[in-house]
């Protein structure tokens, strides 16, 4: 008989403690993490994603609510308003046919990548956050070239 591996839950309440240690428990080491002093008590674990040679900004946001947002800055500042009216098209053409992952810009023109993760404190599971984190860079490495030609395109 085949016994089933015991898997290691954490006894935490806050999603952040849980993904403090389970960085500290797999050793990763590369993220910076930011308390801001807000309302809703946010924490950014900063980190990059290495995509094509580019090292792209990553950082997970989490707070009090019921969501762990992953954002990846794919490009910065290269989406102006003029841009954004021809990129749009491209923009709900991605979001339509990527279910995980979203593109947005931001009020700066960088091109994102993100990602909402339903979290609540007791069920949040930092191996699944990790696991999305790994499917963004298969998917940004597979796609990257396709999505620069369409920022690029005149």
């Amino acid at each position: 008989m085949v016994k089933k591996a015991e898997t290691k839950v954490i006894e935490m309440e806050n999603k952040i403690e849980k993904m403090t240690q389970f960085l500290a428990d797999n050793k990763i080491e590369c993220f910076d993490v930011q308390k801001i002093e807000d309302e809703k008590h946010t924490t950014i674990f900063r980190s990059r994603m290495e995509v094509k040679g580019q090292l792209l900004p990553m950082a997970l946001l989490m707070d009090d609510s019921v969501y762990v947002m992953l954002q990846v800055q794919i490009a910065p500042q290269v989406i102006d308003e003029e841009k954004l009216k021809e990129f749009a098209g491209a923009i709900n053409n991605m979001n339509n046919n990527v279910r995980p992952f979203k593109f947005t810009v931001s009020e700066k023109g960088d091109l994102m990548l993100n990602a909402c993760i339903t979290a609540e404190n007791n069920t949040f599971n930092p191996a699944l956050t990790n696991a999305i984190m790994a499917e963004a860079v298969k998917f940004l490495e597979a796609q990257y070239g396709n999505i620069m030609e369409a920022v690029w395109a005149k």
